[in-house]
């Protein structure tokens, strides 16, 4: 990059003002001091948390990928399998639920239901399924299926995508998780070419809002994209949250690139993610929560992000196979690591439910 230091000082002046920033002045900061961007970003925190600002966030849930087989085969994904692979696979309804009673034994309050596109699965399967969770287990949250299973279940059925969302959360489906990768057609055209397009991705998220249905945001960075194509990503979901007010919470996750077709690309490391955070908290002015991504960083990258803007580390997502495909992160964990290494890092750790509802703090009497 080019930008001259006055640039980066600029941006990084307005935000500690706590002005929005353009699309350039976003990208400016990429260059701007490490330390003081940190800073700069963990003081905006504080902000937004005045009166709780020590206090750090998580959830105890569960990330149940169902199915493995998937046509859509994207680039970046290593866990998708084809219908002749051995290791495909389709949970029964049975192993579903008792998956979900083990989280309730621990006291887990949200299930995660996402993978690949099965046959099998269609609009009456889900229903099925949602409406069976939530008469056994009413007190767990389904935050589930991303806009990429939404919409092909609108293609698949030829309805509407809010006719999908309407009938799923009939069944019990509260909220919709991000999945979004990076919102620029240039690089979803090379690295998943039949996933949504960012149009329909922001017209399925834009329609579960206004169904009353919050998500939240994502952005998978590390692989072919520009700076530039991140923060005009960051900036497309900052103007839905204008006309919404329906993200809860944004997620940036680095690319893990072993066992995918992209498996020649360098993982991303952890000063450019660290750097990506804070540029996305102040980015994102108008949404709270930024959570520090523990599954692809590591347990230590992430506390470190606790100073450079975010408020949250996700959940333990028991079960998630995904990112464990890839060999790489730490892609789930338990309540008591994630106490102890809030607490490590001179901050409070607090369980909390998907509409980010603190239920419990854990002061330094609890046991680590």
């Amino acid at each position: 990059m080019n930008t001259d230091t006055r640039s980066w000082e600029t941006a990084l002046q307005k935000a500690w003002d706590g002005e929005r920033l353009s699309i350039d002045e976003g990208l400016a900061l990429y260059d701007a001091d490490f330390l003081l961007l940190g800073k700069t970003a963990d003081r905006r925190r504080k902000q937004v948390f005045s009166g709780r600002e020590n206090i750090i966030t998580f959830a105890v849930n569960l990330n149940l990928n169902f199915t493995n087989l998937c046509y859509i085969g994207c680039d970046f994904c290593a866990f998708f399998r084809k219908s002749t692979d051995a290791d495909v696979y389709l949970l029964s309804q049975e192993e579903i639920l008792n998956k979900i009673e083990q989280l309730v034994q621990i006291g887990g309050t949200e299930v995660l239901l996402q993978g690949g596109l099965h046959p099998a699965c269609d609009l009456d399967y889900f229903v099925e399924l949602f409406k069976t969770i939530h008469e056994r287990f009413p007190q767990i949250y389904i935050h589930s299926l991303s806009c990429t299973e939404i919409v092909e279940l609108a293609r698949r059925h030829q309805i509407s995508v809010k006719e999908v969302l309407e009938t799923l959360k009939s069944a019990g489906l509260k909220s919709i998780p991000g999945a979004a990768e990076i919102l620029v057609d240039r690089v979803r055209g090379i690295i998943s070419p039949r996933k949504p397009d960012t149009a329909q991705w922001m017209d399925c998220m834009e329609t579960a809002h206004q169904l009353g249905m919050e998500s939240t945001a994502t952005m998978t960075f590390g692989m072919i994209e520009t700076h530039r194509e991140r923060i005009e990503h960051m900036a497309k979901i900052r103007d839905l949250q204008d006309r919404t007010h329906g993200f809860r919470a944004f997620i940036a996750w680095t690319f893990s690139p072993a066992y995918t077709k992209l498996s020649h690309l360098k993982q991303t490391g952890g000063v450019e993610y660290l750097r990506t955070v804070a540029i996305a908290r102040l980015m994102l002015d108008n949404i709270s929560h930024i959570t520090s991504g523990y599954v692809t960083e590591g347990m230590k990258m992430a506390q470190v992000a606790l100073s450079f803007g975010c408020d949250d580390m996700g959940g333990t997502l028991m079960q998630e196979e995904v990112v464990a495909a890839t060999g790489s992160g730490v892609p789930f964990t338990n309540k008591e690591t994630l106490i102890r290494t809030i607490r490590d890092a001179g901050l409070i750790p607090a369980q909390r439910n998907s509409e980010y509802e603190i239920l419990q703090t854990f002061d330094e009497e609890a046991q680590s």
